[in-house]
């Protein structure tokens, strides 16, 4: 009888501790997309900094190249990163675990960046330029 009450009590102390787990899987999670989220803002704050002092931009599918402060800037899909890199030297991530992307010129003031993630999310950015910056 006492075996049975000891095996029911360690049952009943392991079962509180569930509800606590997955609160914290919760957590996780949360702050997993804070960390995506803050990425993608980052990206899209760089992005359109160096765009609105950009000259020449041009723009091809998983591409866009332009000149700042007389150098060549390059954006462009490597692997599973869209990357950064000056004339054609260095290698900086700047969105990670990117499965597809495409950069399109939506008018002659308007670029689109359209990417899909690893994890099925998608989104996309516009970004307004002045029509005499793009090739």
């Amino acid at each position: 009888m006492l075996e049975s009450l000891f095996s029911l009590l360690i049952v009943i102390i392991i079962a509180s501790f569930i509800p606590l787990l997955f609160q914290n899987y919760a957590s996780v999670l949360k702050v997993i997309d804070i960390d995506k989220n803050y990425e993608w803002q980052l990206f899209i704050n760089h992005t359109r900094k160096e765009l609105n002092t950009g000259t020449q931009i041009t723009v091809t599918d998983h591409k866009i190249t332009f000149f700042s402060q007389s150098k060549l800037v390059t954006y462009e899909n490597y692997r599973n990163l869209t990357r950064r890199s000056i004339n054609n030297k260095g290698h900086e991530p700047i969105l990670t675990n990117v499965k597809q992307d495409r950069w399109s010129k939506r008018s002659n003031e308007e670029l689109l960046y359209e990417v899909k993630f690893e994890d099925g999310t998608e989104l996309s950015a516009r970004f307004h330029i002045h029509s005499e910056r793009i090739k």
